[in-house]
């Protein structure tokens, strides 16, 4: 029994060219579609960049803030130290009428938070990529130990209305307290400083909050009216 395969209407010649250009067709719409799609994810990671550099850039701002401020605190923790040997058993003196509390900043983590579970971070440059990743770390950091910070000098602001002699077990816990604050402040310091150095390196736009009075910057001496009338905060404070 013999086969015959059809012929071409116009020849194998013809039908191997007419195939060809089908599937270079193909392969040209293939392509394109890689192509584009390429270019959209790259347009994709130099959005998610601008806008991770510009919450970074934020987040630093807020640092420099509060290391704007750190002479001030510094000067506080000193002043309550002095007072709180000086009393011994006995009296505050001088009574400190306005201790107030270093400044408290919102971190905000969104864009790279975003940035992280889509992938589109894997696209920025391995040392964009290390940076972001210590500086969102060190963000983290700040935000938790800035919240304990805040805890730690509501206990010290309770002087402001002790009154009375100090007992071993209440200077026993501002001695604590103070400790603690001292050591916040100085870590605090520390990663603030690292954070703002990273940021400069990267070339990050991080200005500062518009230039304000800090409350822990005041006279321990100050009344608490002389010193909200002097802040003009909107909120007072705690």
């Amino acid at each position: 029994m013999h086969f015959h395969v059809p012929k071409p209407l116009h020849g194998w010649r013809e039908f191997v060219g007419e195939v060809g250009i089908i599937v270079l067709g193909v392969l040209i719409a293939l392509g394109a579609e890689q192509v584009i799609e390429a270019a959209h994810e790259r347009q994709l990671a130099a959005d998610a960049r601008e806008n991770v550099r510009a919450e970074a850039g934020t987040d630093v701002g807020f640092i420099r803030d509060r290391l704007a401020t750190h002479a001030c605190i510094e000067r506080r923790l000193a002043e309550l130290q002095t007072i709180l040997s000086r009393s011994g058993d006995g009296q505050l003196n001088p009574r400190p009428s306005w201790i107030s509390r270093p400044p408290v900043w919102p971190f905000f983590f969104g864009r790279w938070q975003a940035a992280t579970a889509s992938g589109r971070n894997s696209l920025f440059s391995p040392d964009e990529q290390g940076n972001f990743t210590v500086l969102y770390a060190i963000f983290n950091r700040f935000d938790e130990q800035q919240a304990r910070e805040q805890i730690v000098w509501s206990q010290l602001r309770t002087l402001e209305w002790w009154r009375g002699p100090l007992g071993p077990q209440e200077r026993l816990s501002f001695a604590n307290a103070l400790q603690e604050a001292k050591y916040l402040a100085w870590d605090l310091n520390y990663a603030g400083t690292f954070a703002v150095r990273t940021g400069a390196l990267m070339h990050l736009s991080s200005n500062p909050p518009p230039s304000q009075l800090h409350s822990i910057c005041l006279p321990i001496t100050d009344s608490s009216a002389e010193a909200l009338k002097r802040l003009k905060s909107p909120f007072g404070e705690p």
